[in-house]
């Protein structure tokens, strides 16, 4: 934390990117960071490879961010990014190496790619960049308080999530008071859908299929351009598949503008898909990872189907041994 606080205070021009398909976490840290620098005086460019989703077009300055990659920025800080490759286009090998990166991440399976790594294990980003800003004794106003509490209750689904202590409802308190709305931002995140999203998820959910205790369903480009679905949309679709009764793991595979198949995958509690999502070139949680992979739709599907197969195996017998163990 000290020496993330010594890179920014120094620079008066800071670079800050998050996550290709950005969620809430990264598009609230992202803004929460980049608007509490800005109160210091700092110039900030705040950027993503994707379009920001119009479920977060309420938060102050979502207009402003960028698909730039930086320029003359004298720090990089990337936002809730569990490796470099996670910034798409926004990553160009020749600058990020030429400049200090500071790694404001919370995945277990972070890489550690940053000059400074501000890597800690809590339910969201957005508490990081909170305790950042607090640091820096940078002001907290309505905006950066709201943009950071999206963060933390979207990546915690409105504080449901296993992680969720007392420490991070003393957050929320703190956010509250300083101007931010849950009510508001709930109904606006959580409450509030396009009808493309809601013809996404008609035709995902009319292919669903099991095997096992594992759920998934494939959504490709012609299901998007029947619904008129922008790329990032109808996210949230593996967590409702993941609530189903019976079910351990519930995978969502759509197929790319450029082809590849991106992999989401949610866990039931006790279970982990991380080391999955790791290994095949992703990350993420225990509970909530994902990762993209090159190839056809039904070789992609059957080379994770085995991989979650395997790896819920593996940690079946693990747990019979530990309960063995323990009787």
């Amino acid at each position: 934390m000290n020496s993330a606080k010594r890179y920014l205070q120094a620079a008066q021009m800071v670079y800050i990117a998050c996550h290709i398909i950005p969620d809430g976490d990264a598009i609230g840290s992202l803004l929460g960071l980049g608007l509490g620098l800005r109160r210091l005086g700092k110039s900030c460019t705040m950027a993503c490879a994707d379009p920001v989703p119009a479920k977060f077009n309420f938060l102050t300055g979502w207009q402003e961010i960028t698909a730039q990659p930086p320029k003359n920025e004298e720090v990089i800080v990337t936002i809730d990014s569990s490796d470099i490759e996670r910034l798409g286009s926004l990553y160009d090998e020749h600058i990020f190496r030429s400049r200090p990166i500071i790694n404001i991440d919370h995945h277990v399976t972070n890489t550690r790619f940053g000059t400074v790594n501000l890597v800690q294990l809590l339910p969201s980003t957005a508490e990081i960049v909170y305790a950042l800003l607090r640091r820096l004794q940078a002001p907290l106003d309505k905006d950066i308080a709201t943009a950071l509490l999206v963060g933390l209750v979207t990546d915690t689904q409105c504080f449901r999530t296993s992680n969720v202590t007392a420490k991070q409802l003393r957050m929320a308190i703190a956010l509250m008071k300083a101007g931010a709305s849950l009510t508001d931002i709930t109904e606006l995140v959580f409450n509030r859908e396009p009808i493309s999203t809601i013809c996404l998820w008609g035709q995902a959910l009319a292919h669903v299929q099991r095997r096992g205790r594992v759920m998934w369903t494939e959504i490709d480009q012609h299901m998007m351009r029947k619904c008129g679905a922008a790329p990032n949309e109808g996210n949230s679709l593996v967590s409702f598949l993941a609530s189903t009764m019976g079910v351990d793991v519930a995978i969502v595979f759509r197929e790319k503008d450029d082809g590849r198949i991106e992999v989401s995958m949610r866990a039931g509690h006790g279970w982990d898909v991380s080391e999955v999502a790791l290994k095949l070139g992703g990350g993420g949680h225990p509970r909530a990872a994902g990762c993209t992979i090159a190839g056809k739709m039904a070789k992609v599907r059957e080379l994770v189907l085995g991989e979650i197969e395997a790896a819920l195996q593996k940690q079946a017998m693990a747990r019979e041994e530990q309960n063995a163990e323990g009787g």
